[in-house]
């Protein structure tokens, strides 16, 4: 079970986390917090958290497997509007938090773009940002997290054992997920309130920096090597001797 309050007691934020719902057992936190904003019953910041998320959501319709009471499963909600080009490096701002969250507790985290988690050669953990959008600006958006946290080798599916890991596994002891939690959260809202740094931090994490990738955008197959992101938080990938800007790609 997760306690509500040793998360809002930790915490080190002006708003983020002030609501939180919890559920012991839910299909998706996305999913849920979409059903808060269309019910008006979603205000900004809000976390939607819980013990035991069977049908979590990855990108291009993946799932996240998560062991119950185990795993970090939540979202975060914005409700505030915000640019279009500010809501381009939320996901990497979430992504950074999470690194370092990680790095707080012990380990030495890495990211892979845009968002996914690492720990050596091992994914830990994973982002899935949903927005809806009006005029130009986004009107809601909201950012889940689904992270390995106190999972132990046996609590891992035969079909990702050797290429999943977990905070705990990495570092050798477990940790209060409430205080993980609460961790992720200030290190976000501090982010977001100084976006300018998100990309050069997201830089410092990211493992394939300067090294060649191979990867698809628009059904098809490249390679080059990852230079890094632009302004606008898009991949920048050197092929040949051009280098070459990309607002969405699938990395190998």
């Amino acid at each position: 079970m997760i306690f509500t309050n040793l998360i809002k007691t930790n915490l080190r934020t002006t708003q983020f986390g002030k609501d939180i719902e919890y559920y012991q057992r839910i299909d998706s936190t996305n999913s849920e917090a979409w059903e808060l904003i269309k019910e008006n019953k979603a205000s900004n910041g809000m976390i939607v958290i819980t013990d035991n998320q069977y049908e979590g959501k990855g990108r291009n319709n993946n799932k996240w497997f998560m062991s119950p009471s185990k795993g970090l499963a939540m979202s975060i909600i914005l409700t505030n509007p915000f640019p279009v080009k500010t809501a381009k490096l939320i996901p990497l701002a979430a992504g950074v938090a999470a690194a370092k969250m990680l790095e707080n507790r012990g380990a030495i985290p890495k990211l892979k773009w845009p968002n996914d988690i690492f720990i050596g050669n091992k994914k830990c953990g994973g982002i899935l940002c949903e927005t809806k959008m009006s005029n130009n600006q986004v009107k809601s958006m909201v950012i889940g997290f689904g992270i390995n946290i106190n999972e132990n080798e046996n609590d891992l599916p035969k079909e990702i054992i050797n290429s999943s890991t977990s905070l705990s596994i990495e570092t050798g002891h477990s940790n209060q997920r409430e205080l993980v939690c609460a961790i992720l959260i200030t290190y976000f809202e501090n982010l977001l309130m100084d976006i300018d740094s998100v990309r050069k931090n997201w830089q410092n994490y990211c493992y394939h920096l300067d090294q060649p990738i191979s990867f698809s955008h628009d059904n098809l197959s490249y390679e080059g090597i990852f230079k890094g992101i632009d302004k606008n938080g898009h991949a920048i990938i050197k092929i040949g001797n051009n280098l070459k800007n990309f607002p969405s790609i699938i990395i190998e």
